[in-house]
């Protein structure tokens, strides 16, 4: 069922309409949408100096790398984890979420990678998840805090929540709760290529 709509035109609400038990004042889970926060959030820290497209992701996980790490694991760049070209053949999230002592950085790091990163297209959450672990390990705070001065708060937006893992890294590529407004803000600013109220976000 649809549960909100928000139609902007020339950046300016034209309709807009939510069904019981939804409403304007009310966040909601983005599901999937998540990613797209997720997404925005690496290319900050890239335009800021703290990472690049290229680097390796093992990088950034080195006390969770696995006693033998395979050749395709070791050729695993951000850009993979961005673009969904890890080299997984399934998605990640049944082996992140089977992780008994809940570090899902360790299960993504442990599952087999049996293809070339950069040649078969999965859809894989896991690595958006492997991507808010990234910003957190770059930044020391979770993604969600890292936005809220760069993204959520030019736009207008009252911080929101992000379900985390046992360790208390954001999940990524889900989890993020935010208002029917302010996707139509991140939409809008996307249009506009960055820029918001004259200036470059």
């Amino acid at each position: 069922g649809l549960h909100s709509l928000m139609l902007l035109r020339r950046g300016q609400v034209a309709a807009a309409g939510w069904w019981h038990p939804y409403a304007a004042d009310r966040p909601h889970m983005l599901f999937s949408l998540s990613k797209s926060f997720t997404s925005t959030a690496v290319g900050l820290a890239i335009a800021e100096g703290r990472l690049t497209l290229d680097d390796p992701m093992l990088k950034f996980f080195p006390a969770e790398a696995p006693a033998r790490v395979s050749r395709n694991l070791a050729a695993m760049r951000v850009r993979h984890l961005l673009s969904m070209n890890t080299g997984h053949a399934e998605d990640t999230i049944p082996s992140l979420l089977r992780r008994r002592d809940g570090d899902w950085a360790r299960a993504f790091l442990s599952a087999p990678v049996k293809l070339k990163p950069g040649s078969h297209f999965e859809y894989n959450s896991g690595a958006s998840y492997m991507l808010s672990a990234i910003i957190q390990r770059l930044t020391g705070m979770p993604i969600v805090e890292y936005l809220q001065p760069r993204l959520f708060e030019p736009l207008g937006i009252t911080p929101p929540r992000w379900e985390s893992c046992p360790k208390g890294v954001n999940a990524g590529g889900w989890g993020l709760n935010l208002k029917t407004e302010d996707i139509a803000r991140f939409g809008q600013l996307y249009l506009q290529k960055g820029l918001w109220g004259g200036q470059r976000l």
